[in-house]
């Protein structure tokens, strides 16, 4: 199990992302769908953080994503995008 945590304005980032690249729409759907989120009762637009735990298969579909992208996670922050990419490395 993987931990992520993200600011709204990265979810936001997500989701102006879009269809897009993978790492918008896809990714939501990912975490979203395919993770455990806290606190229980946030959602998507939340102002809080939300961490994701992460299974392990969905984590290495996140990794997929940013192999794609060739871990550039275009239209990212840099900040945001050295958040995924450390995720990703960590994934074993």
């Amino acid at each position: 199990m993987y931990q992520l945590t993200l600011t709204n304005a990265e979810r936001r980032a997500i989701d102006w992302v879009g269809d897009r690249y993978a790492h918008g729409t896809d990714l939501y759907r990912l975490l979203w769908a395919g993770c455990e989120a806290f606190p229980n009762d946030a959602d998507w637009n939340d102002p809080r953080d939300i961490t994701f735990n992460v299974p392990e298969h969905v984590a290495w579909q996140i990794n997929d994503i940013g192999e794609e992208c060739n871990y550039l996670w275009d239209c990212f922050a840099a900040n945001f995008s050295q958040k995924l990419c450390k995720f990703c490395c960590e994934v074993v």
